[in-house]
């Protein structure tokens, strides 16, 4: 059953996000409103420090402690900010960014990729895997960990299966938060969960796939990973709301997963909202799926000793 919290905001939700999207999407608009973060969203806790960095044409928002208890030096986290591809950025996702940092005891990298409509696909793929480049060379030695929610999860599982047939070196994990993995929105979901989300219609995610896609053939496995073969990569932990349009993208990620004999561990959790951990300073339930991650890391990705 749901918290009291999680109802609240669901209803909140419905009464202005939803309710906005049915008169279609209007990108300057959306930006101006869900892409511009409040205050308490940009608020750094005490002990830890956002700072931005620039490096071969690139911008993330980097987290990391302040000073005191150091994170440990072995493992970094990629962070891709969901947003439908057109809207979005490491700053409305600070939140969420700064819980992966203290539950994987590790810093983040959250990425300011490229976005539609000015750059379509496949221009957020090119600068992930940029990303991951600069990050392997400013940080040799550390094992990463790519995660991501929404278009920013199923960017992180496009990104691994081109580091895969690259040929680049494998990221320990991947950690989707209600991943956005097939644009053709061939799930079943996509319509029968419009009435129940909190957030999205069926509709405004194929009106929104397009944003990205441009003319570009949405089966691609570049943009949606969903009919890429999975072998070959690490392990995935999935989390999605068995409420939301985009349930079906994450069970049909996992049972694919599984064929290819990928590890895989899927929450399905009912009654919460799309991405819900990025409101976990107010939802139990975004606090107790952050705990499985760090559980979930700590299996993965163990510390490495310190001689």
């Amino acid at each position: 059953m749901a918290s009291w919290q999680s109802f609240l905001l669901c209803t909140m939700l419905r009464l202005t996000m939803k309710r906005a999207g049915r008169h279609g999407i209007d990108i300057a608009k959306t930006r101006g409103s869900i892409g511009t973060p409040r205050p308490r969203v940009l608020q750094v806790p005490a002990g830890w420090k956002v700072a931005p960095l620039s490096a071969s044409g690139l911008t993330f928002e980097a987290v990391d402690r302040e000073s005191g208890n150091p994170l440990r030096s072995d493992l970094m986290v990629l962070y891709l900010h969901g947003g439908g591809y057109f809207f979005g950025s490491p700053q409305t996702h600070r939140q969420l960014t700064i819980g992966m940092a203290k539950h994987c005891d590790a810093p983040v990298y959250a990425l300011d990729y490229r976005l539609a409509p000015e750059h379509r696909f496949p221009a957020a793929l090119d600068d992930a895997l940029a990303a991951v480049r600069v990050l392997a060379s400013r940080q040799p030695g550390r094992r990463l960990i790519i995660a991501g929610d929404s278009a920013g999860g199923g960017l992180a599982l496009a990104t691994a299966l081109a580091m895969r047939d690259q040929g680049l070196s494998m990221p320990s994990a991947l950690v989707l938060f209600s991943p956005w993995t097939d644009l053709a929105g061939t799930g079943a979901s996509i319509d029968a969960n419009t009435r129940r989300c909190a957030m999205f219609t069926g509709q405004g995610i194929r009106d929104g796939a397009r944003i990205y896609l441009g003319d570009a053939d949405p089966l691609d496995p570049r943009a949606s990973p969903l009919y890429a073969d999975l072998k070959g990569l690490p392990p995935l932990l999935i989390f999605a709301s068995s409420d939301e349009v985009l349930r079906d993208d994450s069970t049909r990620l996992a049972s694919k997963a599984l064929a290819a004999n990928v590890p895989v561990e899927l929450h399905l959790v009912q009654g919460v909202p799309h991405v819900w951990p990025i409101f976990a300073r107010i939802l139990p339930e975004g606090r107790q799926s952050l705990s499985q991650v760090q559980q979930f890391v700590q299996r993965v990705a163990p510390r490495v000793p310190t001689l």
